[in-house]
């Protein structure tokens, strides 16, 4: 017997056609792109290999791994340079042309030691210095900061010291070397001069 059921369909060859696609494929591959990239953003943490669920960056990891005494120091530092130095020698350490030299790259600020940095700090500069081989006559002297404590001074000069996207590596400071240059110079009420500290070792 004989299945009739499908004699009567026509048939159909495939043919090549140059039919356009529909617009709506375009658009449904647009927006399925633009949810994919937004979702890449926020979520793939800058392709960094140090980035890992749930946090969105680096700058968040980093924040919440635990401190040590030195990156303490370094913290309050950049707090206290900012409230105190940045007026003058600017939030990048680059200073102020003609009136205040820079701290990035100073070779006063990264020397072997911070004993004549720590001296300027605590009783202010004046007069003409050399910094980095360039000469520099500020038309005012630096401030004492002798006011604030051991601590507060061992952050700043910690935090300028290495702060290296200064371009500086020096070492840290602690507050004893603070409180023990502090007791040398106790009877002291003047500003430093550049040869005065050249008298003083590095370290």
């Amino acid at each position: 017997m004989t299945d009739s059921s499908n004699q009567d369909l026509p048939e159909f060859e495939p043919t090549a056609s140059r039919a356009p696609v529909p617009a709506v494929f375009f658009v449904v591959f647009v927006v399925l792109f633009y949810l994919s990239t937004l979702y890449l953003d926020s979520n793939a943490g800058g392709f960094d290999a140090n980035v890992y669920e749930p946090f969105a960056s680096y700058d968040v990891v980093k924040a919440i791994q635990p401190k040590g005494n030195l990156d303490l120091r370094f913290e309050k530092g950049r707090m206290a340079y900012a409230a105190y130095c940045s007026p003058c020698h600017q939030n990048n350490g680059a200073g102020r042309p003609g009136q205040f030299p820079p701290l990035a790259g100073s070779d006063w600020v990264t020397a072997e030691g911070p004993n004549r940095i720590i001296r300027v700090v605590l009783n202010g500069l004046m007069g003409p210095i050399v910094v980095s081989g360039q000469d520099w006559n500020p038309p005012a002297q630096m401030l004492s900061w002798r006011e604030l404590s051991d601590e507060e001074i061992a952050c700043i000069v910690t935090y300028i010291r290495g702060q290296s996207e200064w371009g500086n590596h020096a070492s840290a400071v602690t507050a004893e070397q603070v409180a023990a240059i502090r007791a040398e110079v106790v009877t002291r009420n003047t500003p430093w001069t550049q040869a005065e500290l050249f008298e003083t070792p590095e370290q």
